[in-house]
């Protein structure tokens, strides 16, 4: 069943529908990170291709922890960014400010951000944001389809029950999408990206949050219901912040 956009605050108030996801892996298509990667070249919005987006190996480099910082700064991620996602979002911002989501991603993946590629294929990257990572994002893109596609998995405090120094504390999943996939087939190698990044967490002493209800939103707005279970997260005890930068378990003003 499909769901307008405004319902989605009613939707996640309610407990999530008991989807059984059918995960089924993506193609084999591979894309190699270039030799000769051109700096901050200039990229139209439109040109998000795979060829289009190789500049974006660079930013992996150096491994493990890659460039987050002058990644999000790059006129070109700003581009792309804008060009992918188009839809709506009510997780962030003062009631009924509609900020779009495209400004907001940056935000999501400010502190602690690093960036990773997996397989050849598949480049990550995930931070917080600053002083409240009760807020926190992972990008996603598969570079190895000839239009790529990217998921932003952004996660917010429910600030209902418990606070953020609780493990018990609950969380929202929202999954964005650059165009349209299906909700009983999500990719493999994406949920596995969801699930490595709960364990990253937890390894780096960071709060793991116990996703109480999940929503997959199509570019066009449309609201999926998923298990979280299903699609990645849960796969760690949740833990609260514990690293030796504590953020706020305030969140910033407007929220």
């Amino acid at each position: 069943m499909r769901f307008t956009f405004h319902a989605a605050v009613a939707l996640l108030v309610l407990p999530a529908t008991q989807i059984l996801a059918q995960i089924t892996s993506s193609d084999k298509l591979i894309a190699p990170p270039p030799r000769n990667p051109a700096l901050h070249q200039r990229i139209h919005p439109a040109e998000n291709s795979s060829g289009a987006l190789q500049w974006l190996w660079e930013y992996t480099h150096p491994a493990p922890l890659g460039e987050a910082a002058n990644l999000r700064v790059d006129a070109r991620f700003q581009a792309f960014l804008q060009s992918a996602f188009h839809q709506p979002q009510a997780m962030w911002g003062p009631p009924g400010s509609q900020e779009p989501l495209a400004a907001i991603i940056p935000l999501f993946l400010t502190q602690y951000g690093q960036v990773t590629a997996a397989d050849n294929r598949y480049i990550a990257m995930d931070g917080c944001v600053p002083n409240f990572c009760a807020a926190s994002g992972l990008l996603w893109i598969d570079l190895g389809l000839a239009h790529p596609l990217a998921v932003f998995a952004a996660v917010n405090w429910d600030p209902n029950a418990h606070t953020t120094q609780q493990p018990q504390a609950n969380y929202n999943l929202w999954l964005f999408t650059s165009h349209q996939i299906s909700p009983d087939a999500l990719p493999f190698a994406l949920t596995e990206a969801i699930a490595h990044w709960n364990i990253h967490l937890a390894a780096s002493h960071r709060m793991v949050p116990h996703i109480q209800h999940a929503l997959l939103v199509e570019p066009d707005g449309q609201l999926f219901p998923l298990n979280p279970d299903r699609i990645g997260a849960n796969v760690i005890a949740p833990q609260p912040e514990t690293s030796t930068s504590q953020p706020s378990p305030t969140p910033p003003s407007g929220r």
